[in-house]
């Protein structure tokens, strides 16, 4: 039904989007608390107006800037969130084409492609949640958490009780 797709498409969006507002917020926390003021102040900008950093950039250079380590995106949790950004991208920057419908007197120009959209699932919403919160935890991970801790870690920050 429409609502359950709306629902998955909120799903997605915001799992992607909390995982931004998660890495602003906890970088943001560990730098200013370890580091020195050149590389709060080399953070800051990344945040700042007009121009912050992508997404994509945050993925792919605060983890080894700011914990030493890389963050996988090729396999396992990070191939995960990556998939979910995809999806997400695809719903809210649909591309619309120069195709015409028409019939009997109405015509439409510029059709909007809502494949992605119309296809939506209860299982892609939940494994959007599960996508999010594996990427978290997967940044708890390159910071020296320890695995028995996680799901405390996440609970922290997510609000999930440790199972």
């Amino acid at each position: 039904t429409e609502h359950r797709r709306q629902s998955a498409a909120l799903a997605v969006v915001m799992s992607v989007t909390v995982v931004e507002v998660f890495l602003n917020l906890w970088f943001r926390v560990r730098v200013e608390e370890r580091l020195a003021a050149g590389d709060v102040a080399s953070f800051l900008r990344d945040l700042s107006h007009p121009r912050p950093a992508s997404l994509d950039r945050k993925l792919k250079e605060w983890p080894k800037r700011y914990l030493g380590r890389e963050l996988d995106l090729t396999g396992g949790p990070g191939a995960e969130f990556l998939k979910i950004k995809t999806l997400r991208n695809s719903i809210i920057h649909f591309s619309s084409s120069h195709t015409t419908f028409e019939h009997d007197n109405v015509i439409i120009r510029g059709l909007a492609d809502t494949t992605d959209y119309d296809a939506l699932s209860f299982e892609q919403a939940k494994n959007a949640l599960f996508a999010a919160e594996g990427l978290v935890a997967q940044v708890f991970l390159l910071a020296g958490v320890e695995e028995g801790n996680i799901r405390h870690a996440l609970q922290a920050w997510t609000g999930r009780l440790p199972i």
